[in-house]
């Protein structure tokens, strides 16, 4: 009884401390910048500028003081072997107002000082024989073998100059490639259904480009959208979309008008800053991988708060403020770059005394990483802490040699298993599952999140298993962390397990399975934008009732491997919890006569409309369009002619699209295309 009434006891004091420490304010942070030190005299006179950034530090960051020659955009440092730093950005003649300047007479340049903070020295342009010096969004970083690296977008393609030396000559390296992986093209590039790219004549243009690089040995891009692209083949890419906007969804942030992220690596975790230009507020976004999960940490920058403060007190209230760019050094944030001007940016005219500058912020990085490290500790507690929800079940299957643990993280749908075991490759298993008692013809899907947040071995996968005894019949769907993925299957209870297909990928990848009578097909997919592969059809006996759910071991460590789960669900077949899943095999290759025979698996609560595009690669000539109605779930075999032949030298896009019954295509609920040839 003792015991008892000190475990109360205890109880009750957390239960009080932690509601005096809910009443404090809450950091974010914006509450991490540091005063700016002076580089210079603050001044008012012989310098340019709107009253309300005046007295100002004009030796800070890069500025024109005179404004005699430049306005200045973009920037971002990087530090040489030396200790010089080198500030990559754009810049225009003043005799341009700022929205003739930015897009049509901005050149990237380069700049340098013994200071972090400035004052930068202007040394002309970084690579003035290339398309006349045009360059915009410029951002620099040493790139994986060590070279600099410039990246140029949105007055371009977007491109990359590379240079052994900061201080150049920096060559063209080439343009950047982007692989939309059945998302949406224009998340990437700007396409023709952009209003503002058509206007302007940039279609196909990339737009504030930031690349940084991945512990990982990968490159990863953010443009103006917020999709994560990963590229394993060099700065160039190809880039692969890998996710929705970072935003989309994420709970307290605006779902419109964002732009102008920034992405970097500190504190073991991925960032983002991505402007609200309808209010002129910066947010913060971090995640485990970088790719998904993504959640809102509060402010960057707002303006009310006086990010702009001198040590004396004085401050500078820019109009407006974008472009944040972040200097990391040890993978710890030292300070952040703004693009800020004295004025609206329609106001800024030719030869007048108003202009924009980048300004270079201090920022207590070391403060920094201990608060938000607390935040996410005491979050991925919670979560470990939390059962899957109902109708999910978990246990470790066998003997391993540490208990395993499932958690549950309700943000964002994610189930978080800790487990040890063996490889399931033998007569008998060794694992964590979590898992669903079902019956009849079944469907499951899930999205097998990045293994790189696991320090040891893991493979996560979907499984079916006739019972939960270690040596059952079962089909096991799996990515294993450096390995790939594998479809593994026992036949009979107690015998050894054969590999039915392997292939060579990572994970964040999505799995599903489907259950009809006693054959299982598996399909996976980079995506879940239709571009499924199916790499097995199986039969299995199982009994009336048999088992579904998410398999994970660290393959014989002692030690427990970290996988993590999101949006894992199980559900009768042709009855989805969300409209409108297809499974199919995209064609690789397509008959002269442009006539193809292809099937599809629809699974959905309501009517929908299959619609199938062809479009020559090279001419981007448009074929004849097949629409089909899918009134209820099944399989439809459909036939789509071109209308005429097709140049057996040519390539070609095939476009499916799940279109709600009575709506246009361009508000599908899924999307994928693939490039195929001619036979």
């Amino acid at each position: 009884m003792k015991h008892l009434y000190f475990i109360l006891l205890i109880g009750i004091l957390t239960s009080c401390t932690t509601s005096e420490e809910n009443t404090k304010p809450h950091k974010t942070l914006i509450d991490f910048f540091l005063p700016l030190p002076n580089q210079a005299p603050l001044v008012s006179e012989g310098t340019w500028g709107a009253e309300v950034v005046l007295p100002r530090d004009t030796a800070n960051g890069l500025e024109d003081a005179t404004l005699k020659n430049w306005c200045y955009w973009d920037g971002s440092i990087v530090k040489d072997d030396a200790g010089k730093y080198h500030m990559y950005a754009s810049r225009w003649t003043q005799e341009l107002s700022h929205s003739k300047g930015w897009n049509k007479g901005s050149k990237g340049m380069h700049s340098v000082s013994d200071h972090l903070f400035g004052p930068y020295k202007d040394l002309g342009e970084a690579w003035p024989n290339w398309n006349n010096g045009m360059g915009h969004n410029v951002i620099g970083l040493r790139m994986h073998d060590g070279r600099y690296a410039l990246v140029n977008s949105e007055v371009v393609p977007g491109e990359v100059f590379v240079s052994d030396n900061p201080e150049g000559p920096f060559e063209r390296l080439g343009n950047f490639k982007i692989d939309p992986n059945g998302y949406y093209p224009g998340w990437g590039r700007y396409n023709e259904l952009d209003d503002g790219a058509m206007k302007a004549g940039v279609v196909g243009h990339l737009s504030n480009v930031m690349i940084i690089l991945r512990p990982d040995g990968r490159y990863m891009m953010v443009a103006r959208h917020c999709v994560p692209m990963i590229s394993d083949n060099g700065i160039l890419g190809p880039y692969k979309m890998l996710a929705d906007k970072a935003w989309l969804g994420v709970k307290g942030l605006p779902q419109f008008k964002m732009e102008d992220p920034t992405v970097w690596y500190s504190d073991n975790m991925y960032h983002i800053a991505v402007n609200f230009h309808g209010a002129d507020s910066t947010f913060h976004l971090t995640s485990a991988d970088g790719i998904h999960n993504w959640k809102n940490r509060g402010l960057v920058y707002h303006n009310s708060r006086n990010v702009f403060k001198h040590t004396d007190g004085t401050v500078e209230n820019w109009f407006t403020v974008q472009r944040p760019t972040v200097y990391v050094e040890d993978e710890e944030v030292k300070a952040f770059n703004f693009s800020v001007i004295d004025v609206h940016k329609g106001k800024d005219k030719a030869n007048d005394n108003h202009g924009s500058k980048v300004i270079v912020v201090p920022f207590d990085g070391k403060a920094f990483r201990k608060h938000i490290n607390q935040i996410v500790e005491a979050e991925n507690n919670l979560s470990d802490a939390t059962p899957a929800p109902v109708p999910w079940q978990s246990t470790d299957i066998g003997t391993v040699k540490t208990n395993g643990n499932t958690g549950y993280d309700a943000e964002v749908n994610t189930i978080r298993v800790k487990a040890c075991g063996n490889k399931i490759d033998a007569t008998q298993d060794a694992f964590r599952y979590v898992y669903q008692e079902v019956s009849g013809d079944i469907a499951s899907q899930v999205l097998v999140l990045s293994h790189d947040v696991s320090e040891n071995p893991v493979k996560a996968g979907l499984m079916i298993r006739s019972s939960l005894e270690d040596d059952a019949p079962f089909i096991y769907a799996a990515i294993d962390k450096g390995t790939g993925f594998t479809l593994t299957k026992r036949d009979k209870k107690g015998t050894t397990v054969s590999t039915v297909h392997k292939s060579e990928m990572e994970a964040p990848y999505y799995l599903r399975m489907i259950k009809k009578g006693d054959l299982v097909s598996c399909y996976i997919s980079s995506s879940n934008r239709l571009n499924w592969k199916m790499v097995g059809k199986l039969k299995i006996d199982l009994n009336d009732t048999f088992y579904m759910g998410l398999a994970s071991t660290s393959n014989n460590s002692a030690e427990t491997g970290f996988a993590r789960y999101k949006n894992a669900e199980i559900h009768t077949l042709g009855k989805p919890k969300q409209d409108g899943i297809v499974n199919h095999t995209f064609p690789d290759t397509i008959s002269a006569s442009g006539i193809v025979d292809f099937e599809i698996e629809m699974e959905s609560i309501k009517a929908n409309d299959i619609w199938v595009e062809l479009q020559n690669v090279q001419t981007l000539e448009k074929y004849k369009v097949l629409r089909k109605r899918c009134w209820k779930s099944g399989s439809y075999k459909l036939t789509y002619d071109a209308g005429k032949p097709l140049d057996p030298n040519a390539t070609y896009w095939f476009v499916i699209k799940t279109v709600p019954m009575h709506f246009h295509d361009s508000e599908h609920i899924q999307s994928a295309f693939k490039k195929v040839f001619v036979q």
